[in-house]
């Protein structure tokens, strides 16, 4: 069951049976759903009990667990950079995956959800006196994007700025792609983002923490990792800091200096 929580009169968070938050905005004219979960759960029932406004749905990139829900609804806007993932999925390999991050329920993936998949091909948009913008969030995958807010001063990011920066999974990026995304949101006038696996709202601060995280990741030792859930994908961990909210990177390649 989807586990939905309203932060604003305008803004909802919706959390599935598998820990997936996407995101729904209100604006006067249309609602925006930013991603559609791992498909475990009816997200679109849950979206109709909040609005009957038109919906804009859009990916945040195209790994699995954020666009299993896409099948439910007519239009999902995918970058163009994560078009490629589509083709490399396998429908029973999904099910699969779905059931596991969900065993009590029976999977509400179906493979028709690649079917309503358009390229993203526009920059902003206006669900009636609320203006979003989209930005290029590359690292995590090449297609990963973010929407921005003006006026609320809020990023909604997707996986692309998870405090432990994953570079791990299907067409991912170098820390370098990854330095660059974050210097550039370091420069937006944000007061928080959200990412698409934590309720929280992550301070702006975070972002030096993360660009701190990559400087300093070089040489230092790094520890085997296998991710626990689907995809299951493996890779090196190197843990920077604690404090309230760790930080720290997974590569997918063995790097230099000490490992563990």
């Amino acid at each position: 069951m989807i586990q939905t929580k309203k932060l604003s009169q305008q803004f909802y968070r919706l959390r599935d049976e598998a820990d997936c938050f996407a995101s729904l905005v209100l604006g006067e004219k249309k609602a925006l759903l930013f991603d559609t979960g791992c498909g475990t759960d009816d997200l679109k029932q849950a979206v109709e009990e909040i609005t009957s406004l038109p919906l804009l749905v859009i990916a945040s990139h195209g790994h699995f667990d954020h666009i299993g829900g896409s099948g439910q609804f007519d239009t999902v806007y995918l970058s163009e950079k994560d078009w490629n993932l589509l083709e490399s999925y396998d429908e029973d390999q999904i099910r699969r995956w779905v059931k596991e991050m969900s065993p009590d329920r029976e999977p509400v993936f179906c493979r028709k959800g690649w079917n309503t998949m358009k390229k993203l091909d526009f920059t902003h948009f206006d669900l009636g006196n609320l203006y979003g913008e989209i930005v290029e969030l590359p690292g995590h995958s090449a297609g990963s994007i973010g929407v921005y807010f003006p006026e609320w001063k809020v990023l909604l990011s997707g996986d692309a700025l998870t405090p432990v920066m994953c570079l791990n999974f299907q067409n991912h990026g170098t820390k370098e792609t990854q330095l660059r995304t974050l210097r550039d949101v370091e420069q937006m006038d944000i007061e928080y983002y959200m990412t698409s696996h934590s309720e929280k709202k992550m301070p702006k601060s975070l972002i030096s923490r993360m660009i701190g995280c990559i400087e300093h990741s070089a040489g230092k030792r790094h520890y085997a990792y296998a991710y626990p859930k689907p995809p299951y994908s493996k890779g090196w961990f190197y843990l920077d800091s604690m404090e309230e909210e760790p930080v720290g990177i997974i590569v997918e390649k063995k790097p230099e200096g000490r490992v563990v």
